[in-house]
């Protein structure tokens, strides 16, 4: 069975500001097969963002947009902020949680969930 690898709205932004092919990419740094999944909390994040951007912000986010429809999407009805609905989504589901959120990644790893993050600008690492 693939891993199964939670998005957030941080790690959707990489192949587009940092040139890094997260699908790609990705099954090297878990050392197997990968699937990529989106919550609607973050694609509601997404859409948020996009309202106030500047328009460079704004085209990052149409590209995270496009990317985020690359994965499989589930649906989150938690009431909780994103940072928090995405860790106890990764936790519940088994999922590693694919992020470039430092506060983010201290709190998955508080709560036993693998990251997914990127380093030195250029490849994908996962801790845990």
């Amino acid at each position: 069975m693939p891993t199964r690898i939670l998005a957030d709205t941080n790690f959707l932004l990489i192949p587009e500001r940092f040139k890094v092919d997260i699908f790609d990419v990705s099954a090297d740094a878990v050392n197997d097969l990968t699937e990529f999944y989106v919550s609607s909390r973050v694609l509601d994040e997404i859409q948020h963002l996009k309202e106030n951007a500047k328009p460079s912000f704004f085209r990052e986010l149409r590209i995270a947009e496009t990317f985020a429809g690359m994965c499989t999407f589930i649906v989150d009805p938690s009431d909780n902020d994103v940072d928090d609905s995405l860790v106890s989504l990764a936790l519940r589901e088994g999922m590693v949680l694919g992020t470039s959120d430092a506060e983010l990644r201290q709190k998955a790893r508080a709560a036993g969930v693998k990251v997914l993050y990127l380093r030195q600008k250029s490849y994908l690492v996962l801790d845990g």
